[in-house]
């Protein structure tokens, strides 16, 4: 079958076409892969870099009655319960009605678990049993303080007091007196006036 010249530069000029079309198609389907694994690169980099932060150790010494004393190392923010489980739990003479199993622990404390009826509890630093959410300077620890502590300082009323823990129970512990800022309602001239009277602890 014979064909014109017209035909055969209309044959041609499609076939150019198409080989244009695919090679571009190509193309793009291999950049899209690259931004796609690049993008999978940064999440996981931003990930493993929140698991860090959010992952960072502390040690805490249990006393008393546990079923295994001692210093354990856990991660931050996590709760008084997790450390007695880890203890291997409390014995039977432990009074659980002293002792706050929700409360966040934080580095260095020292925590004692006291026996049913004793009434002279060891004076320790940070002492959850004894739910101590005064410093030794009088100051309130903003990390362990109830809702009716938190109301004790300048500025802070109901709907702050519980804006301040919400944002504990989701976020952790706060790591510095200015991270009080990132909890709703709350400025830095509310900090600064706080400043004087909490401790991150």
């Amino acid at each position: 079958m014979k064909i014109s010249k017209r035909e055969f530069y209309l044959i041609s000029t499609i076939g150019v076409l198409l080989l244009v079309v695919s090679v571009s198609f190509i193309l793009h389907f291999d950049n899209n892969e690259e931004v796609e694994e690049l993008n999978w690169s940064f999440e996981n980099e931003e990930v493993e870099q929140v698991t860090e932060v959010q992952e960072q150790k502390i040690l805490v010494d249990l006393k008393g009655e546990v079923a295994s004393p001692g210093v354990y190392e856990l991660i931050e923010g996590q709760r008084l319960i997790d450390l007695i489980e880890l203890a291997g739990g409390l014995t039977e003479e432990a009074d659980e009605q002293k002792i706050n199993l929700a409360s966040v622990l934080d580095d260095a404390m020292v925590i004692y678990i006291p026996k049913v009826g004793e009434e002279d509890i060891p004076m320790v630093e940070s002492a959850i049993s004894a739910n101590s959410t005064t410093s030794n300077n009088g100051k309130i620890r903003i990390n362990q303080a109830t809702v009716e502590e938190l109301q004790q300082l300048p500025g802070i009323g109901p709907a702050k007091a519980d804006a301040i823990i919400t944002y504990r129970e989701e976020n952790g512990p706060f790591q510095t007196i200015e991270d009080v800022q990132k909890v709703s309602g709350i400025g830095p001239k509310s900090v600064e006036k706080l400043q004087e009277y909490i401790e991150i602890r």
